[in-house]
């Protein structure tokens, strides 16, 4: 609103109001994407765009720390390849991601009495020096199983201090089954080094753990070869490390995948994938660096 000579009110355009108006909204907008007309960036929003998408998705972070570690240069850091995936720069949203926005689920009363388990130890007395992660050996174990009607299923080992994986096909969910197998590594390792390895075993209140007995004993010596702890039943909070695992099999097993016809060598070639994936527990190392001083220990085991 301006006046004239005659103290009259009119309207007109201020160009200097108009510019001042539009600094400050440019001002709001924030910083420039990092990309802007330097091709190199660009050509490494690519890069990770083909390594966070397919079928083995990798998360933001993984996909720059494996961009480093191929000795390129990144110029992007985790928060900002987040928000280019929010904003829809790089062409993927966030249900793309291999852990997008979860639903919350309803509590579900449960009164299914759990499977009793003689002897087992409950994790309520598992020791502190385990659950601050401050030792190497001390494993969580679960089963993945397969379709309806197989028998076939997956036996999963994550060692709770490095993350390492080992994965092994059972014939059976059986407990009969898993001595076996626990038998058959013990033979393979001696039974020192097994338990030097295998200090203790967290398991579920699943069926195939429920010889607890056999689990602990030594099938070559009158020594305990482990320690064989359980989780309160329904609680998988508890064996958090397990569960993160199963996510991580799933990108090559989907639900419904019959294990029967998976050999051993695929098995091992998935568990190396997963101990070679960057993680930001390690500050972008993988589970193959933290266990470099006991890698040797694992050798007879993939024989």
């Amino acid at each position: 609103m301006q006046l004239k000579h005659d103290l009259s009110v009119y309207r007109t355009t201020s160009s200097q109001f108009t510019q001042d108006r539009r600094d400050e909204q440019m001002n709001s907008h924030g910083p420039a994407l990092k990309i802007g007309s330097n091709h190199q960036p660009a050509s490494q929003l690519f890069e990770l765009f083909e390594l966070m998408s397919g079928k083995l998705k990798r998360s933001p972070y993984a996909a720059r720390k494996i961009l480093i570690r191929n000795g390129i240069h990144c110029h992007f850091c985790s928060r900002t390849i987040y928000n280019y995936v929010y904003q829809s720069i790089i062409g993927i949203s966030p249900h793309d991601l291999i852990q997008g926005p979860r639903k919350k689920r309803k509590k579900l009363s449960v009164t299914v009495s759990p499977i009793n388990h003689t002897g087992a130890i409950s994790i309520e007395k598992r020791p502190d020096s385990i659950n601050q992660r401050k030792e190497f050996g001390h494993f969580e174990m679960d089963c993945v199983v397969g379709p309806p009607g197989s028998k076939c299923v997956l036996l999963v080992l994550t060692e709770r201090s490095t993350r390492f994986q080992l994965i092994f096909r059972l014939r059976k969910k059986t407990s009969q089954c898993f001595v076996q197998l626990l038998n058959r590594l013990e033979r393979r390792l001696g039974a020192k080094r097994f338990a030097s390895i295998f200090l203790s075993i967290t398991t579920d209140n699943g069926c195939e753990f429920a010889d607890s007995a056999a689990i602990s004993s030594s099938c070559l010596s009158d020594k305990p070869r482990t320690v064989h702890y359980v989780a309160h039943p329904y609680c998988a909070s508890e064996r958090g490390i397990n569960e993160n695992a199963n996510r991580f099999i799933r990108r090559f097993f989907p639900k419904g995948t019959d294990f029967s016809r998976v050999s051993q060598t695929t098995l091992n070639a998935v568990a190396l994938w997963m101990n070679r994936y960057p993680r930001a527990i390690f500050k972008g190392k993988s589970a193959w660096h933290m266990t470099l001083p006991f890698r040797l220990c694992f050798t007879p085991l993939f024989s």
